[in-house]
């Protein structure tokens, strides 16, 4: 009876990390295939299109230019927003962290009461003691996370101030428009496989 009963006290743990280690090798075997689009400029056969494309060049330059004007003018204004937002996640901690704090009453009590020993959540129903001591299955409450302002208010400025510019579409049409060609190729670059089909570049939503 003593060796049985230690069996089924380690039972868990065990049971557990072999599930672990099971769905690990089930997730990397199903882990979906990662593409990338390669691009190919050709420049134009003639010299009145390669003097075309120092044009592209250079409002390829300017429309950077402007962007990162817009982008350094938004960062500069952002201060209101990111004050908003961070009072806001200030007020959700709060009531995450009155939450945790009355979990944690709880799991102190309810350990006190039964002083240490805990039912096995897979022993019931099985003859035998109706306790069990392994911690493996008594986890306290996790206390949230207190907001950081700087990393709110960076990602404040990813939503509203990190808008795509639109440059680089602008100057590949200014190279075709110069008789220059611009070709695409999807490759995978992780998790390959060769049944996967390759999405079409050209399609909506079809480029990586």
């Amino acid at each position: 009876m003593k060796a049985k009963s230690i069996c089924r006290r380690w039972a868990g743990p065990w049971r557990g990390a072999f599930l672990l280690a099971a769905s690990a090798l089930v997730l990397s075997a199903c882990a979906s295939p990662r593409y990338a689009t390669e691009v190919r400029y050709v420049p134009p056969a003639t010299e009145a299109g390669m003097a075309c494309l120092q044009g592209c060049h250079v409002e390829m330059k300017a429309c950077q230019a402007d962007c990162q004007s817009r982008r350094e003018a938004c960062i500069a204004g952002i201060e209101p927003r990111a004050d908003a937002a961070f009072e806001e996640a200030l007020k959700r901690y709060e009531v995450e962290r009155q939450r945790y704090m009355r979990e944690r009453q709880f799991y102190q009590l309810d350990h006190a009461l039964n002083f240490g020993y805990y039912h096995h959540p897979f022993y019931y129903g099985y003859p035998g003691p109706f306790w069990y001591t392994d911690r493996f299955y008594d986890d306290p409450p996790v206390p949230p996370a207190a907001p950081d302002r700087a990393t709110i208010r960076k990602r404040v400025i990813d939503q509203h101030c990190n808008e795509p510019c639109g440059c680089q579409e602008g100057f590949d049409q200014c190279y075709v428009g110069c008789g220059g060609q611009v070709e695409r190729r999807v490759v995978c670059i992780e998790n390959c496989r060769e049944t996967d089909p390759l999405p079409n570049p050209s399609a909506p939503g079809g480029t990586p």
